[in-house]
């Protein structure tokens, strides 16, 4: 017998006590770090792009980080209250079969995203060794042919910042913290810094020289719910990973109102430092340098002397590691995640994390890349489909469920179990995800064939993240709540305050979190009985002291 089945093993069962490391400081450490990397630098860019003028992509990226906030505190709450991460928590709403297509939809994503930010900080890194090397750095002959959209030098800088990277995908997230901390000093200073010369360079802050002419009436209203909706697409990956992170805190309280101030803080800041910095400069330079890596490069065009150098180099080396910080936070670790959810049997959060590190290479991102358009709507069209997953899962915990999770029937996969449904499917708030998911389909259509679409088609698809959302928030209120309620506790358990025999609803919010999610004579001992059910069936003759002392020592070896 193994310490693994096709339903559990020590990275899915819920965080134990000792695990249970991360503090409202090591979350906002968290938000801080990942804030300040060269996505949300370049945000701006996108708003402006679309005819805002400075404050108005600023008004808008304000709108943005306070939905962004509220909805990280509604995604945390689940995880950080019962300790268990989002393939589990998604086996709990969309049942057991179910949470596999809602955990496979994060995971390929996270794929392609860890490639593309990994060519990134290689940018980054090919900055640094410009700065130390020179010119025996930036002649490099290039090899490859025009059609790959990359040079010989730029491939070596992404194998070089991807073997960087790689020891980190063998620490576990509990131990993971102590980097998001370091990152969270380091980087705001780089930013800080960077934007500080500019500055100065430039002779003051003058960010009128952003922006096309102004838009007025209803094109500037539907440029702003496009400049919400671009801010809200970055940010999707980060929110739905929150539960893998929050598990991980010692209480509810570690994942409450500092994440959120921080989260709003520091993604306006950069907001502001990545469009101050760029317009600072635009009069001298003559150009918009959005990427932090043509930044950095057009400074030492102009200024190749020993301080410009010294500059650049510490400036990139902060980049680099809020790439380092995002990739982790962000792609691999959610992946490794998601992989143990879907093969719990084969692989942990750190054999997953290895996994998608390997794939970030696969994708060859430079090839994603060199066709910007058409990557940029592919990730434009990620947030039509994780918004409605985000009211859904905050919709089933705050409004369905008031708060109560029966944690041992989330790895019970027998037919007629508290989270089974029908053949493995919860059909009420799978048919409320796709109800919202389709108000941005003709959308997405039109983003790549505009001739087949009317025009109010691409204006729902430019406020696809908050149109998809609350949509299916409304939709999951309405049928989840009153219409299909589902029932809170198993069938016969006569424990809780509520109705129809006390199975259907809990009088109190989160009444079931006083006891971890365990009813009266459950223990966590009776998840490591799990370990017996092989494809579905419950087999007999299970050593448990055996299998729990294994499991055991595979959690203590996995940290």
């Amino acid at each position: 017998m193994t310490g693994s089945s096709q339903w559990i093993n020590h990275d899915l069962a819920p965080s134990p006590p000792e695990r249970r490391t991360w503090t409202w400081v090591s979350m906002s450490m968290y938000w801080w770090s990942n804030a300040f990397n060269s996505n949300q630098w370049g945000n701006g860019a996108a708003l402006i792009a679309v005819g805002l003028l400075w404050w108005q992509a600023l008004l808008a990226a304000i709108i943005a980080n306070v939905i962004a906030s509220f909805v990280a505190l509604g995604m945390g709450r689940p995880g950080a209250t019962y300790h268990i991460g989002y393939p589990v928590l998604a086996r709990g709403i969309f049942g057991m079969y179910g949470a596999y297509f809602f955990v496979a939809l994060r995971a390929i994503v996270a794929i392609i995203w860890y490639g593309v930010q990994t060519f990134f900080g290689g940018k980054l890194l090919s900055v640094c060794l410009r700065c130390i090397f020179g010119h025996h750095w930036q002649n490099i002959p290039n090899h490859l042919p025009a059609s790959t959209g990359t040079s010989s030098r730029e491939i070596l800088a992404f194998f070089l910042f991807w073997f960087i990277q790689f020891p980190f995908q063998f620490v576990h997230p509990t131990r993971i913290r102590h980097l998001f901390t370091t990152a969270s000093v380091i980087v705001p200073i780089a930013c800080f810094g960077t934007f500080g010369w500019c500055i100065s360079y430039g002779g003051g802050l003058s960010l009128e020289t952003l922006g096309s002419k102004p838009l007025t009436g209803g094109a500037l209203g539907w440029a702003m719910l496009n400049g919400v909706n671009s801010v809200m697409g970055t940010l999707s990956p980060l929110l739905v990973n929150q539960p893998d992170f929050t598990r991980y805190t010692r209480s509810p309280r570690d994942a409450g109102w500092p994440q959120v101030a921080s989260i709003f803080i520091s993604k306006t800041v950069i907001f502001f430092l990545g469009c101050g910095a760029t317009a600072a400069v635009t009069p001298k330079f003559g150009e918009s340098y959005w990427n932090q890596w043509d930044l950095l490069s057009a400074i030492l065009d102009r200024f190749w002397n020993p301080a410009a150098r010294a500059g650049c180099f510490f400036a990139a080396f902060g980049f680099g590691l809020s790439v380092v910080t995002t990739n982790f936070g962000a792609n691999s670790m959610p992946f490794g995640s998601d992989v143990t959810g879907l093969f719990p049997k084969f692989l942990t959060i750190k054999r997953g994390q290895v996994i998608c590190s390997i794939l970030g290479i696969a994708v060859v991102p430079w090839q994603l890349l060199k066709d910007a358009a058409g990557f940029l709507t592919f990730l434009g069209s990620y947030g039509i489909f994780m918004a409605p997953l985000c009211a859904i899962v905050i919709c089933d915990y705050f409004v369905v469920r008031r708060g109560n999770y029966h944690v041992p029937s989330m790895y019970d996969p027998r037919p007629g179990g508290l989270y089974y449904g029908i053949r493995g499917w919860q059909i009420v708030p799978t048919a409320c995800w796709v109800c919202g998911m389709v108000f941005g389909l003709p959308g997405l259509i039109g983003a790549y064939r505009p001739d087949l679409v009317a025009i109010a088609a691409i204006h729902m698809y430019n406020t696809g993240w908050v149109l998809t959302f609350g949509c299916a928030f409304v939709f999951y209120s309405v049928f989840g709540r009153f219409v299909f309620p589902p029932r809170i506790v198993p069938a016969g358990y006569a424990g809780l305050a509520g109705d129809n025999n006390n199975v259907r609803a809990a009088s109190k919010f989160e009444e079931l979190a006083k006891t971890d999610g365990f009813l009266d004579g459950e223990c966590v001992e009776d998840l490591y009985r799990n370990m017996g059910v092989i494809d579905g069936q419950v087999v007999d003759a299970v050593d448990f002291e055996d299998v729990k002392a294994k499991m055991d020592r595979e959690s203590k070896e996995s940290v």
